[in-house]
């Protein structure tokens, strides 16, 4: 009796193995059509976001994937306007003004009590701002020329300058 039980339990346990790689697996997935659509937005190659964004069509999705998706679609329209008005068109710089203003982001969702819809459009943009910044399509601080990107962000130090014509 003993060893079929614990054949049972071996069997078991190996489906629940496999069902935890499966989801992995199916995550990595996911992740990875994010990141091309997050790309393609970036790049403003509305077509190809546009067919991405049909294939990931969601039934009844909850109010946290609601608003991830609203932000999606804004984002492309955003993009696809070139409006200065819409920060996303504004938006520009190094990976490290994508960082900063990703570290900005975080803690305006940590302070802020947000519903589960603004949550998702917080994680959307957040999500966005990772991908393009570890994506490889921005320049390094160096790549710059003069006067490009490196934009000042509210709640940086002032620079040197800044503090003295402050006083």
């Amino acid at each position: 009796m003993r060893g079929r039980s614990t054949k049972l339990l071996g069997r078991h346990v190996t489906s629940v193995l496999e069902l935890k790689r499966s989801a992995a697996r199916n995550r990595d997935r996911i992740e990875a059509k994010f990141t091309q659509l997050f790309k393609a937005i970036y790049q403003k190659e509305n077509t190809k976001a546009n067919k991405i964004i049909e294939v990931m069509k969601l039934e009844k999705a909850d109010r946290f994937t609601q608003g991830y998706m609203v932000a999606i679609k804004a984002m492309l329209k955003a993009r696809e306007s070139n409006d200065e008005r819409y920060f996303i068109t504004r938006l520009r710089g190094t990976k490290g003004d994508y960082v900063r203003t990703r570290a900005l982001l975080q803690e305006t969702r940590r302070t802020h009590l947000l519903t589960d819809n603004d949550s998702g459009y917080m994680a959307a943009w957040l999500d966005y701002l990772d991908a393009i910044a570890e994506s490889g399509l921005l320049p390094e601080k160096g790549d710059l020329k003069e006067g490009e990107g490196t934009e000042h962000y509210p709640g940086e130090e002032p620079t040197e300058e800044e503090a003295t014509n402050a006083l």
